[in-house]
C-alpha cells in the first residue's frame, strides 16, 4: 500500500475506495496496526518536516543542472515528501540517520526479446502486440495457449519438446504464462527456457539460465500429476504446486530459493537435498556448493514483482548492482568505503534513476556525478 494513503488516513481525507483499500490493509497483521500508529505519533516531528527549498539546494548541489532541466529538478525537488524511510549505517562508526520522501513517478520500462527455436528474435513490449496459434503478447506479458483441440493435442504429445527462450535485458522486466497454466515473472537481466507445450506423462522442466524469477505454479493435479522443475546449470527445484522466487545472477556468489507457499525440493548437482517450507529460503553457494536453510518473510522477497524495490540492511554496494539491472546503467565508486554503507526502505520502479539516487544519498555527504549512463559514488 502506498504511503500516500496512510498521510492522507491521519489527516482525514481518504475517498471511499482509498477507505476501503487502508482498511484492508490495516487489518492485515499487527505489523501494519503498529506502523501506522508509528508514523501517526511521528509525523510532526522534525524528521518528517518538509522543507522544499533544503530539499531542492540537496538536489542542486549533487547533480549537474542546466538552465533546460532546472524545471524538472525543481520539481523533483518539490515533490518530496513522505514515503521512503531510509536509515544508514556508514561502518564502522555506524552512524544513523533517518529521512522521508516521495517521488515523483517517471516510467519503468517493460520489456524482453523472445527467442524462438529456430534463433529467430522478436522484441515484446508494451506497444508491440502479437497473437499466433501458439501465444499471445500484449502490454508487458506473453500468454502461451493451452492445447485445446485433437490435433493441438496430438502437437503436444510429440517425442520432441519445442524450447522458447524469454530474455529480459537491463531496464525491463517481463511475465510469462506457460501452456499448462504456470505464471512467471522476470526481473530485469534474466533468462528463462521453456516448452512451447508439454509432454503429458514428462515432467514440466523450465530452466532459469541466470536473473531472477518468481513462479506461480500451476498444480500437477492440473497437469496429468505431472511435477514441475525449476533447472538451473547449480541447482534444481521441485515442486508440485507452489509460489516460489529463485535468484540467480552471475554475478552475485549465492543462487537464493525464496518459499513463498507450499513445498519444494532444492537439489545441488552433488545430488544434496533440503525441504523448504513456506517463509523458509535456501541458498547456495556457487564456489563450493553449500546450502543452507533460513526462516525469512517470504512476501518481503518478492516486492519487485508489484514494481517497488525492497532494501532491508542493504549494502550500498549491493543496491548499485540491482539499480544497475533495472535502469541500464554502470555504477562505480571513487572511495571503495562508501560501498559498505546499509539502507533500509522501500522505493517505487516507476522512478527516474536521479530521483532513486537523490532519495538514498539524501541523509549523507555522499555525491555522485552521472554522465550519459555512468555514474559515479563519491565522498
Amino acid at each position: 500500500m502506498e504511503f500516500l494513503l496512510i498521510i492522507k488516513k491521519i489527516n482525514n481525507t481518504l475517498s471511499e475506495e482509498e477507505k476501503v483499500a487502508f482498511d484492508a490493509w490495516y487489518s492485515e497483521s499487527e505489523k501494519h496496526r503498529a506502523y501506522f500508529k508509528s508514523v501517526q505519533e511521528n509525523k510532526n516531528s522534525e524528521k518528517y518536516l518538509f522543507d522544499k527549498e533544503k530539499n531542492w539546494k540537496v538536489i542542486k548541489s549533487k547533480t549537474k543542472i542546466t538552465k533546460k532541466t532546472i524545471w524538472k529538478y525543481y520539481a523533483a525537488a518539490a515533490s518530496i515528501a513522505l514515503l521512503f524511510s531510509i536509515s544508514y549505517l556508514f561502518n564502522p562508526i555506524n552512524k544513523k540517520v533517518n529521512t522521508s520522501v516521495i517521488i515523483t513517478d517517471t516510467g519503468y520500462s517493460n520489456k524482453a526479446i523472445l527467442t524462438l527455436e529456430n534463433g529467430e528474435e522478436i522484441l515484446l513490449s508494451k506497444d508491440h502486440k502479437i497473437e499466433n496459434s501458439l501465444f499471445k503478447s500484449e502490454d508487458k506479458s506473453i500468454a502461451y495457449k493451452k492445447p485445446v483441440t485433437k490435433q493441438s493435442e496430438e502437437v503436444a504429445n510429440q517425442p520432441e519438446i519445442i524450447y522458447n527462450y524469454l530474455t529480459t535485458k537491463k531496464g525491463g522486466e517481463f511475465s510469462l504464462t506457460l501452456a499448462d497454466g504456470t505464471k512467471v515473472w522476470l526481473n530485469s537481466e534474466s533468462k528463462l527456457k521453456y516448452p512451447v507445450s508439454f509432454i503429458k506423462g514428462q515432467p514440466r522442466n523450465v530452466e532459469l539460465i541466470y536473473g531472477e524469477a518468481y513462479f506461480e505454479v500451476s498444480s500437477s493435479e492440473n497437469n496429468f500429476g505431472d511435477c514441475f522443475n525449476v533447472l538451473n546449470s547449480l541447482q534444481k527445484v521441485s515442486v508440485l504446486g507452489t509460489h516460489f522466487n529463485v535468484k540467480a545472477y552471475p554475478d552475485d556468489h549465492l543462487i537464493t530459493t525464496t518459499l513463498i507457499e507450499g513445498k519444494v525440493v532444492v537439489e545441488n548437482n552433488k545430488n544434496h537435498k533440503m525441504y523448504l517450507e513456506s517463509n523458509q529460503e535456501i541458498t547456495l553457494n556457487i564456489l563450493t556448493l553449500e546450502m543452507q536453510k533460513k526462516y525469512v518473510d517470504a512476501k518481503d522477497k518478492i516486492y519487485w514483482v508489484n514494481g517497488y524495490f525492497n532494501f532491508e540492511n542493504t549494502s550500498l554496494l549491493e543496491i548499485t548492482k540491482i539499480l544497475s539491472r533495472c535502469y541500464d546503467v554502470n555504477i562505480s565508486f571513487e572511495n571503495d568505503k562508501i560501498e559498505d554503507l546499509r539502507f533500509n526502505g522501500v522505493l517505487s520502479k516507476k522512478q527516474d534513476i536521479k530521483s532513486v539516487l537523490d532519495a538514498i544519498i539524501n541523509t549523507t555527504d555522499i555525491t555522485y556525478e552521472i554522465n550519459n549512463k555512468k555514474i559515479k559514488f563519491r565522498k
